[in-house]
């Protein structure tokens, strides 16, 4: 599993988003999406929805939170590292 050297948060939010794993999103969604959910819902409610994720249905969670992961390491790492 690759490691995200950005906030956990910000993957956190691309989980619990309506993001879809299967699309190849491009870098630019992916920071809007993780933007957009953490101005709808904010970090206590992102923490709460993958909370019940991972207790409802674990099988799901594990694969998802990997992807959120990965894709923020590749879409917002190299964006912070900029600014």
């Amino acid at each position: 599993m690759t490691t995200c050297p950005v906030e956990p948060m910000l993957s956190m939010a691309l989980f619990v988003s309506d993001a879809s794993a299967c699309c190849d999103l491009d870098d630019a969604t992916i920071r809007d999406t993780v933007h957009r959910t953490l101005e709808q819902l904010g970090p206590d409610e992102c923490y709460a929805r993958a909370a019940e994720v991972f207790g409802d249905r674990p099988e799901v969670a594990l694969p998802r939170i990997q992807w959120a992961r990965e894709r923020c390491a590749r879409a917002i790492a190299p964006a912070l590292a900029a600014a």
